[in-house]
């Protein structure tokens, strides 16, 4: 876990000076495959948690272990000049309820950091961390992103 979340905050500081030389399609690039990753890893959770598949506490470790160390990477890249640039499903309130999409944003990287210790637990555990995490996923992606 340890080394999974410092090769994340290494990225991200590697990253940020950067950000003004990113161009918009890479900043997409990279949104759409944080978000990929993620929406993986935790659809395996998922799964585990509605008993869907059966809870493997190394498996359910590895994939929490990603979340939690990812969950904050694709917010830097809805970057201002990505609104409008390309076929996403990112609403435009992104843009204009930047504070907004942000705390909730917030909210769910705070979330998931109780996924690792949850998934290397118990089975009642992990649907409960993974129930609390869903959620605020949801909200987000009800307010922003596009069906």
């Amino acid at each position: 876990m340890k080394r999974l979340t410092i090769a994340a905050a290494l990225l991200a500081a590697a990253t940020l000076p950067v950000q003004a030389q990113v161009k918009p399609e890479d900043h997409v690039k990279q949104r759409r495959a944080g978000m990929a990753v993620l929406g993986f890893n935790f659809a395996n959770l998922s799964a585990m948690a509605q008993e869907k598949k059966p809870y493997d506490k190394e498996d359910a470790g590895r994939s929490a272990d990603l979340v939690a160390a990812l969950a904050a990477y694709p917010r830097m890249h809805f970057t201002d000049d990505t609104k409008g640039f390309a076929e996403t499903k990112a609403k435009a309130e992104i843009y204009t309820k930047r504070a907004d999409f942000d705390s909730k944003m917030d909210k769910m990287n705070s979330e998931v950091k109780a996924l690792p210790a949850a998934a290397r637990a118990d089975l009642p555990s992990l649907k409960k961390a993974v129930g609390e995490a869903g959620k605020t996923c949801k909200a987000c992606h009800d307010d922003y992103k596009d069906k």
